[in-house]
């Protein structure tokens, strides 16, 4: 039986995301070995998490899940909680999307439709980034060679697949394994009285924010992001939880 040293840690990441999202986090966890863990093919999210089950193993992981990658990790942590050892959200609070963002979803839907996909907008790059990150120009490269590489097909199939998402609050609260919920200070994505809430109702929940990043916290604030992971890592699994 593998000690707990030995249990894989699997990431997965967001929305028109790849494993270039991780170029400046790797390094500082190869000795946890970490594995990506891409998102599969779906038509739903119930799709999406058989599709992720599939490929990791029987025996629990721990898992971290970037934005959309954060929502899947909980979905999965809620409907098969024994695959689970720990659980990290980052950028995401497990909630329904709010009508004005299913609004913009289906407005650019229709857009991509119509005229086709061109890639992702300058503006859409910065307001994903805090103020002091705009101008770094090797991230929002790295931003933009992933959504090339994606492109639409992979762009409506995500937005069409997830776009219907249930709160899994009910569901964090009684997951056993440790879970941490971290994202970006100037994050506007992320819903701090969802998380203030959560942290009400299941107490030990750990939620922190780091300053100096918006949404992309994997590659805008790489280091401090690393620590907080190892931090989760080191935390009893549940069965050593007092």
């Amino acid at each position: 039986m593998s000690t707990d040293a030995e249990t894989p840690l699997y990431l997965i990441p967001g929305t028109m995301c790849d494993e270039r999202l991780w170029r400046y986090l790797w390094p500082m966890l190869e000795d946890r070995r970490p594995r990506h863990l891409p998102i599969p093919p779906g038509e739903n999210i119930a799709e999406l998490v058989e599709g992720l089950l599939a490929q990791l193993p029987a025996a629990p992981v721990n898992l971290f899940g970037f934005s959309l990658g954060g929502y899947l990790a909980a979905a999965l942590a809620v409907t098969h909680p024994e695959r689970i050892a720990r659980l990290f959200i980052c950028a995401n609070t497990l909630r329904a999307l709010p009508e004005s963002e299913l609004r913009q979803r289906r407005q650019l839907l229709d857009w991509v439709a119509r005229h086709g996909y061109s890639g992702i907008s300058d503006r859409k790059i910065a307001a994903m980034l805090a103020p002091a990150n705009r101008g770094r120009g090797e991230i929002a490269d790295i931003m933009r060679s992933m959504d090339a590489t994606l492109g639409e097909r992979a762009l409506v199939a995500q937005l069409r697949a997830t776009s219907e998402r249930a709160d899994l609050a009910d569901g964090l609260v009684d997951l056993a394994a440790p879970a941490t919920f971290c994202f970006g200070e100037e994050d506007e994505l992320v819903n701090r009285p969802w998380l203030e809430n959560l942290q009400r109702r299941r107490p030990g929940l750990r939620v922190t924010q780091i300053p100096g990043a918006g949404h992309m916290l994997p590659l805008e604030r790489p280091q401090a992001l690393a620590a907080e992971i190892r931090l989760w890592l080191d935390t009893p699994p549940a069965a050593q939880l007092p």
